[in-house]
């Protein structure tokens, strides 16, 4: 998952016609993102019995619930 932040046009450069730059990111994701994480445990648990949770690192189960701090994927 990730997140973009826009400014919001200036009313001003519209009025005058002129061209907004370009939205900038306010940061670029570096390593895996959550979604990534989320993904891989699911690879995992449907290939394998148990999974490594992407909460606290605990034994995630083939149901999707961690034995270590409860953490559920559905």
């Amino acid at each position: 998952m990730s997140a973009v932040a826009t400014r919001e046009p200036s009313v001003r450069g519209a009025e005058r016609g002129t061209a907004e730059p370009p939205a900038q990111r306010l940061f670029d994701p570096q390593g895996p993102t959550l979604e990534d994480s989320i993904l891989a445990t699911w690879r995992e648990l449907a290939s394998a019995d148990r999974a490594s949770c992407p909460v606290c690192s605990g034994e995630m189960t083939r149901a999707g619930v961690c034995s270590g701090c409860g953490a559920e994927l559905s």
